[in-house]
């Protein structure tokens, strides 16, 4: 997948809610709130009119289409991200189904469909993490895309091997997260394990290419 393709894909998501919020529009009774905010269980605590609960995601989706785009063209290693364009434009594109997903809830929810957001976001966000697990393990040296750390920026080979082993953890923690959703663990749970599984993956990324560094094994080598 390119750049332009990945463009023109979340492009279209981004329409596709634009329109969706249109016929919601005129399908939810004028004066009902509509969800905006969720807590840990999954249930809603912040409601809104309609303007801001129908068009709020369709607009941060065309909005971080927008940055997503244009970010490749300010990273000094401009020419590594194009080399690994697929893996940067993959999650793109799923990070914009992830919005369209969380938007369709919403929507749906507010037309009086039980629908427990911390599950239905649990599964968005366990896909998207496969996908970035996927691409981290392809992607090449840049300051955008990937597992960015003073050492893995100096070092092709420190940058392989830490974005490789991020790579499969967040996969792996994205695949729990899917499991856990379709069968129903509880919102809390869920929310909790998805956020100390993140956290404890930064981190120990973080000490990992500090340890590859330190360990001798920062010398330059060709990657495979």
């Amino acid at each position: 997948m390119t750049y332009h393709k990945a463009g023109l894909i979340s492009s279209a998501m981004g329409l596709g809610m634009l329109a969706l919020s249109a016929w919601a529009w005129a399908a939810i009774p004028s004066g009902q709130p509509i969800p905006v905010h969720y807590g840990l269980d999954g249930l809603p605590d912040l409601y809104s009119a309609k303007a801001e609960g129908l068009l709020v995601m369709p607009l941060l989706a065309m909005g971080l289409t927008a940055i997503l785009a244009t970010l490749p063209t300010f990273d000094p290693l401009a020419r590594n991200l194009c080399r690994s364009q697929k893996a940067y434009a993959m999650t793109w594109v799923a990070a914009i189904a992830l919005i369209a997903l969380i938007h369709g809830a919403i929507i749906l929810q507010a037309l009086g469909w039980s629908i427990n957001m911390a599950q239905a976001v649990g599964a968005g966000v366990g896909l998207l993490f496969m996908v970035m697990g996927y691409g981290l393990g392809q992607v090449r040296r840049n300051h955008i895309f990937g597992v960015r750390t003073p050492w893995t920026l100096g070092s092709d080979r420190v940058w392989h091997q830490t974005n490789r082993l991020g790579g499969r953890l967040l996969s792996g923690l994205g695949l729990g997260s899917l499991l856990a959703a379709l069968a129903r663990a509880p919102g809390v749970v869920l929310s909790l394990a998805l956020g100390v599984g993140t956290l404890a993956i930064s981190v120990g990324m973080v000490i990992y290419s500090y340890w590859l560094w330190h360990d001798g094994s920062a010398e330059e080598q060709p990657l495979p």
